[in-house]
């Protein structure tokens, strides 16, 4: 018989005792539109850039396009690009209306295309092919790819690929 007012210890499972089994897994791929998807100078896209994007659609990776350009040319080119259909949500500096220039609004590009996403940064994985765009990405706390040649060479970039960058990027979070 128990003491008037003691409870006994609740009764923990196993789901309160183990960290969920895709606690971080990558969500989304944020790509830089002005360094990321087409080779500099010209209009077409980078080598395997087709193939890696196709590949995060078929695994259910959501694909996310961000510039600090104006939308109607972004969209034109991402359409130009990479196809219709392909990508979840595009943001730009149309989208970013009381944000002065300058890497504040260049790290606030990431956090709106998260919010629109509804993830953490810590479940999505920022391709860039700059310094600007990777100081931008880590400002909002997002793992990041630094792609400066295509997506083809030698080995093609594809989903398993950024996931193994992602996972990679945690456990040395982790480590430090």
């Amino acid at each position: 018989m128990r003491a008037k007012g003691k409870t006994r210890p609740g009764r923990t499972f196993w789901w309160d005792r183990e960290p969920a089994t895709n606690a971080g897994a990558l969500r989304a791929v944020i790509f830089d539109a002005d360094s990321a998807l087409v080779d500099d100078g010209r209009d077409i896209a980078r080598a395997g850039l087709v193939d890696s994007v196709m590949s995060l659609f078929c695994s259910g990776i959501w694909v996310c396009v961000v510039s600090t350009r104006h939308r109607g040319p972004v969209e034109t080119m991402v359409r130009h690009v990479v196809g219709d259909g392909l990508v979840e949500t595009i943001v730009t500096v149309d989208d970013l209306v009381d944000i002065p220039t300058g890497h504040a609004r260049d790290a606030e590009l990431y956090r709106l295309a998260l919010w629109e996403l509804g993830i953490t940064p810590h479940d999505a994985l920022a391709v860039t092919g700059s310094r600007r765009g990777m100081r931008a990405a880590m400002a909002a706390e997002l793992p990041v790819l630094q792609v400066r040649t295509g997506y083809g060479d030698p080995n093609p970039l594809l989903a398993s690929g950024f996931r193994r960058a992602h996972r990679r990027w945690r456990l040395d979070r982790l480590a430090a």
